[in-house]
């Protein structure tokens, strides 16, 4: 049984509201946030952007000094009635629909909310002194249902007069937000999730472990969608500061079977490798009965990053950079210098990260970038 709930929502100004929601803060550079910021006061990254260096607990209230400063403005809107939202994000042919509610952290503890992914303590433990002084979800964990939400979310969407918001961004994304505060409505969803034994988390999983740690008002915000409507991608591997690649092709050579490709093969179930300007396919044999250990992540830390490299932790080690597979790899290929090296991982599907899930297992960190991306600023709730 799943218990999710109705909340009050904090939602940008009707008037300006296609200025304020912003992409995850990494995926700027300073020069975009800079030109943000300058150009546009309403921007979410105005409130979280701290240009001069102070300790991390100053920062955190610091933001939250702007969260309440939009709020005097009436940039931020305070939302007195509970509800639970339908939220659609589109562009061009791609579309996801889902519901944004809270979940409880009683069922994220209880393993009714699985995980895949590991977390790292460190993040866990930075991220909920966020929260314990921002007192904001600024977005919702993504999550993944195992099953068709359609037959819940449809009879809401067509009713026009709950749709509160319809507005696209300067990334050409569309936005539509309906709103239900009927508590009839309100209750039907409720019920249908008690009758689900578990959802799972796509994306979010050092949030979700934060919230926990923090557990201020025992729910977070989450985003629960079909999982047949997420799109599923690796994250490639770009090894950086190699001394001699020769020694280096030389070496997994000797440990493995390796044939020189002329070109990349989408999704293939060997690792690839991109070094000195060629393609190389690396078979690793499946030794394990261990579904997470044939992954090809799992293959490519154990078999290849820690013995050929020496990188034990790639997830805090400087000479490695994730990629994520929705980039064109091709054109990527073209900036690599003789000094790097790019480790071509597959997409695992949904099924069977619900089904490691299931297992009580987890992928290594950076497994798996999954979409939606969900904005910041957009759809918040405060931790009161």
């Amino acid at each position: 049984m799943i218990n999710i709930s109705a909340f009050k929502s904090l939602i940008p100004n009707v008037n300006i509201i296609k200025k304020v929601p912003t992409k995850t803060y990494t995926n700027y550079s300073k020069i975009e946030i800079d030109k943000e910021i300058k150009n546009n006061p309403y921007s979410f990254l105005n409130i979280i952007t701290q240009n001069k260096p102070i300790n991390k607990k100053k920062k955190f209230q610091n933001i939250r000094n702007q969260i309440n400063k939009f709020k005097e403005k009436n940039i931020f809107i305070s939302n007195t009635k509970k509800a639970i939202y339908i939220y659609r994000q589109s562009k061009e042919q791609t579309i996801y629909t889902g519901i944004i509610c809270t979940v409880s952290l009683k069922d994220y503890a209880e393993k009714r909310i699985k995980i895949h992914e590991k977390t790292i303590k460190k993040r866990e433990i930075l991220f909920a002194e966020y929260l314990k002084h921002t007192k904001l979800y600024a977005e919702p964990v993504l999550i993944a249902h195992d099953g068709n939400l359609s037959q819940l979310i449809n009879p809401h969407i067509e009713e026009n007069k709950l749709k509160i918001h319809d507005f696209s961004t300067n990334d050409g994304i569309q936005h539509e937000i309906w709103e239900i505060t009927d508590k009839k409505y309100i209750s039907k969803i409720i019920q249908f999730f008690q009758q689900t034994s578990s959802l799972y988390i796509a994306d979010g999983h050092h949030r979700m472990a934060s919230s926990l740690i923090n557990h201020k008002n025992g729910t977070c915000l989450a985003y629960i969608v079909s999982k047949n409507t997420l799109q599923t991608y690796p994250f490639h591997r770009l090894v950086s500061n190699i001394k001699n690649t020769d020694t280096i092709i030389t070496r997994i050579n000797s440990l493995f079977k390796v044939k020189k490709i002329k070109y990349m093969n989408k999704d293939s179930e060997n690792i690839q490798m991109y070094i000195s300007d060629c393609w190389y396919e690396i078979n690793i044999k499946n030794n394990s009965k261990d579904n997470v250990q044939n992954l090809l992540v799992s293959k490519l830390l154990n078999k290849i990053l820690k013995p050929v490299f020496n990188i034990k932790d790639e997830r805090n080690n400087k000479n490695v950079t994730f990629i994520p597979g929705n980039q064109d790899i091709l054109k990527f290929t073209k900036k690599i210098k003789k000094n790097e090296a790019l480790f071509l991982m597959n997409t695992i599907n949904l099924n069977t990260i619900i089904q490691i899930a299931n297992n009580n297992q987890t992928t290594p960190p950076k497994s798996t970038f999954i979409l939606p991306k969900l904005p910041s600023g957009l759809i918040m709730t405060e931790i009161l």
